[in-house]
């Protein structure tokens, strides 16, 4: 949930020996100083540049997913969602509008996806929202170059992140935007140098408790900056420079520094406000690359290191094997009734394509593409008009839990509503509701990069073309593949020029089989790059035909309590529980028992209680796992959308038997038991996709027969 109702003093701020700087203690002769040190240098480069929106599109089963959100709930809330239409951002500054909390984010998290959305699909309708909410919003830029509808000493960094991450999108794919929109945004940096020196106001100086959401997410403000810098160079460069050093240096928290030995809990206290901002899941999945953005700026090793420790003890310590991380909302441990936020899903995912982006460090692509084919999907109806707010590892029921007497089991550490886990247009709060669009559209932009000035790689596989400028080539690539379920790769090349074609292989792979076609002198070098994974083909001039196999195997993954998680390729497998819907009118967020919403224009709309039908408490052994495919082989017909309940074209078999398992609570699978004997005969029991395994198992325990 984007907004806690606590209320956190200063002093809640102050971690024990984290040095905290106040702005008012920095002079304006400092500041001009640090910005005169840094605007003599430049941004680090990109390890693999991104492409401007639009280069990419999807195809295949991705297509069919993202197609399916754009026809659901995703691309219709302009229509309907009084939390978009009716926004506070579309309407004159300090006139009102209707939003969820004071953070007035979400009109910018629904934009900062729908703008990749509507381009990578080119649907015009959704173009059409996105430029009247555009024209909108700039045309009510305040004079003095503030953009939002905070007015007076009420206004805060916060929400211009994701609006100012849409609008810069927008100006790649469209480039008749281009000039209003960077215009727009040095206009307000302008005012944002004078608020910082202005003892800090609207960053560490607020009316509200609202400060902490800007300062545990300014990385995402300064990668504007930064785009800036790297796109539109101005005489502003000096001032942009003072900014990000100024957003850095007031920090109250910094990233870099949580995680640090002693710092950094293995096992967290919810109940320590004090942190709150940093065990915070979607804060989590949005700060793992806090310290890679720093490192373009500050250019130090410190950061690298950082941002590697990140993602390596977020994921030990409280990483879900589906590729999110656990934290309901707060990190606690890895407990397998733990649940994750949708909305720390797509920040986890887009987070790990960024920091693979900059420092090209394979496990961060592999990371992205986990998180994008199990933790995204499984929280989304197949016709994506529902989702989930919360999902656990172990969720064999994902059912309302308010009790006879209306009260609700506190099994979450703040998501307690009791219908957290349901499917629905708002379950437990409307934040996931407006920022799940972004998921598949950032992977899909995200997917294809410049490698130096003469190479173009596939870094997130997946179906889907490009089509680019590579050091003066024209370049048109199709990637026909239903990876990740299949392992087959066939690309069709056009280029006017020779150019290097890059193929990423995931860590967990090797290539099996390449094979050229009417590629006349083409070339491969032997091996791929052991950090990023990349593996060289050099392309000459015209058409070609490669074809890559990856050869992979069955993958087993240690969990807690002697339970394992079971993949192929990077799709993680979960136990099918069997899957029985009820249906209701969707209910508004903050009243879960009553008869629901019958006035909403769209009869898709409704809230989905997911029980099993199979048996759950289930113990395997895994050297008796054997993989399957529905399909046939890599050429046949996939389901369209491929992750609705059960549809996805793989599975597997494995022997196993009921065992007795405690629930938590009375309405949860409790850490998994330590006496697994059988209290059911043996047999084969099945195991699916997770993403379309809407409800499952997939911490299970072991055990030998």
């Amino acid at each position: 949930m984007d907004f806690i109702l606590r209320v956190f003093s200063l002093a809640d701020w102050i971690v024990s020996d984290f040095s905290i700087m106040k702005s008012s203690y920095f002079t304006i002769a400092t500041q001009s100083t640090l910005a005169a040190v840094s605007s003599a240098n430049t941004l680090k480069p990109w390890k693999y540049e991104p492409l401007p929106l639009g280069s990419v599109k999807p195809m295949g089963w991705l297509h069919g997913e993202i197609d399916a959100m754009a026809n659901g709930l995703a691309g219709h809330e302009y229509d309907f969602y009084i939390f978009v239409n009716e926004s506070s951002w579309l309407n004159r500054p300090g006139t009102g509008g209707v939003e969820y909390s004071g953070l007035n984010e979400a009109l910018p998290y629904w934009f900062n996806g729908l703008v990749p959305m509507a381009y990578i699909l080119d649907n015009d309708r959704l173009k059409g929202q996105v430029h009247r909410v555009t024209e909108t919003v700039l045309s009510w830029q305040a004079e003095d170059g503030w953009i939002g509808p905070e007015v007076g000493d009420d206004r805060n960094f916060w929400a211009r992140a994701p609006l100012f991450l849409g609008l810069t999108q927008l100006a790649e794919a469209n480039t008749s935007w281009e000039t209003r929109i960077v215009n727009a945004l040095q206009k307000f940096m302008v005012l944002a140098n004078k608020m910082l020196k202005n003892n800090s106001q609207g960053f560490t100086n607020c009316l509200h408790t609202d400060c902490n959401w800007g300062q545990a997410r300014i990385h995402d403000l300064i990668i504007t900056i930064q785009w800036l810098l790297e796109k539109h160079p101005s005489s502003q460069d000096s001032l942009l420079w003072d900014n990000m050093d100024m957003f850095y240096s007031q920090l109250q928290f910094k990233w870099d520094q949580w995680y640090t030995e002693g710092k950094y809990p293995q096992i967290v206290d919810p109940h320590d406000g004090s942190i709150f901002p940093y065990i915070h899941g979607v804060n989590v999945g949005q700060g793992l690359k806090a310290s890679t953005v720093m490192y373009r700026f500050k250019g130090t090793d410190y950061f690298v290191e950082k941002s590697h420790i990140a993602v390596d003890w977020t994921f030990k310590y409280h990483g879900s094997a589906s590729g999110t991380i656990l934290a309901d909302e707060e990190q606690r441990d890895l407990a397998h009734y733990m649940g994750s936020e949708l909305c720390t899903a797509v920040e986890t995912g887009y987070s790990l394509a960024y920091m693979y982006q900059v420092l090209g460090n394979n496990a961060y692509a592999d990371r992205t593409e986990r998180t994008m084919f199990n933790a995204l999907p499984v929280m989304m109806t197949g016709d994506k008009w529902a989702h989930q707010y919360m999902a656990q590892p172990n969720q064999p029921f994902a059912v309302s839990t308010i009790q006879k007497d209306g009260s609700v089991p506190q099994l979450f550490t703040t998501a307690n509503s009791g219908v957290a886990t349901t499917f629905g247009m708002e379950p437990q709060y409307p934040c996931c509701t407006v920022n799940h669009p972004q998921g598949y559209s950032k992977f899909v932009s995200n997917s294809w990069v410049r490698v130096g000035n003469s190479g173009l790689g596939h870094a997130l596989l997946s179906p889907s073309t490009v089509s680019t400028t590579v050091n003066g080539a024209k370049v048109n690539i199709q990637c026909d593949t239903q990876y990740p379920f299949a392992m087959s790769f066939k690309y069709t090349i056009e280029t006017d020029k020779d150019f290097d074609f890059y193929f990423r292989v995931p860590e967990w792979s090797k290539i099996s089989t390449v094979a050229f076609v009417n590629a006349g002198s083409a070339t491969a070098e032997a091996s791929p790059d052991k950090t990023t994974g990349m593996h060289k083909f050099a392309i000459k001039a015209g058409r070609a035909t490669l074809e890559i196999g990856l050869g992979t195997n069955l993958r087993l993954e240690d969990r807690p309590r002697k339970t394992t998680a079971v993949f192929y390729g990077n799709l993680l497998y979960a136990l099918d529980v069997g899957y029985e819907v009820t249906s209701t009118l969707p209910h508004a967020y903050g009243d879960p028992k009553s008869n629901g919403i019958s006035s909403l224009p769209f009869q898709q709309l409704r809230d989905d209680y997911v029980n099993s039908t199979k048996e759950w408490n289930v113990a395997i052994d895994p050297s008796t796992i054997e993989y399957h495919r529905l399909t046939g082989d890599d050429t046949a017909r996939m389901p369209n959308p491929v992750f609705a309940d059960h549809a996805a074209p793989t599975y597997m078999t494995v022997q196993g038997c009921t065992i007795h398992w405690d629930l938590h609570l009375g309405i949860t699978p409790d850490w998994a038991p330590d006496d697994r004997t059988c209290i059911g005969p043996k047999k084969t029991y099945r195991l699916i996709p997770y993403g379309s395994a809407k409800v499952h198992m997939t911490d299970l325990p072991v055990k030998q027969f």
